[in-house]
């Protein structure tokens, strides 16, 4: 089976934050691209900083787990993305929304947007899943992608995205789904809530 963190393609295009896991490509130590203080705390839980990388010049990525959590096969994790352009949240919600279409050839992708007038922020909530044969091996991950129009201490303008990610393996599957019926809506407005780090990026 291929797994979900295979299937999601790095897009580096100006206008895309993806929800990549990038674990897989480096075992480097993790770099502070962004300048944000750790850890990062959701919902009383410390995320430090795992993983890192700055693929190129606008864009800048880093992955924060709980301590005991690893990768690949993580439960939850809060990844922040930077990306410097002169386009919109619109626009980046787009190109994510195209991206999760073309999963659609080959996982289980249901997803809504969620439109903050009085912030002009968006919300993607997103649950992927693949059931293989050896249900051993299925996965499903639940996603949390906030997208907003920052600019950094540095002077940088561009879209930030804030994304939640939960996932549950083989037998787990079936509880994390049920536990996601009634916690689905908390989660989202958790991350909608969630103070987003100022950002100074170093030249």
């Amino acid at each position: 089976m291929k797994m979900i963190i295979q299937l999601i393609p790095i897009v580096a295009a100006s206008l895309l934050l993806a929800s990549v896991h990038g674990f897989a490509q480096s075992n480097k130590p993790a770099v502070n691209y962004l300048g944000i203080p750790g850890p990062i705390v959701f919902q009383k839980k410390s995320y430090q900083m795992v993983w890192s990388s700055h693929p190129d010049a606008s864009l800048y990525k880093q992955e924060y787990l709980v301590t005991g959590d690893g990768f690949p096969n993580y439960k939850s994790m809060i990844t922040i993305d930077f990306v410097i352009a002169t386009a919109g949240v619109d626009d980046a919600v787009r190109t994510k929304l195209r991206e999760l279409e073309q999963l659609k050839k080959t996982l289980e992708v249901n997803y809504e947007v969620i439109a903050n007038a009085a912030t002009g922020e968006k919300i993607i909530d997103c649950l992927l899943g693949q059931t293989a044969a050896d249900d051993a091996k299925s996965i499903y991950e639940h996603d949390v992608y906030r997208f907003k129009a920052v600019t950094a201490k540095s002077g940088q303008k561009g879209i930030l995205l804030y994304a939640l990610s939960n996932r549950a393996y083989g037998k787990d599957i079936q509880p994390f789904l049920t536990r996601l019926k009634t916690e689905r809506k908390t989660l989202i407005a958790e991350t909608a809530k969630a103070p987003i780090p100022d950002i100074t990026i170093k030249k």
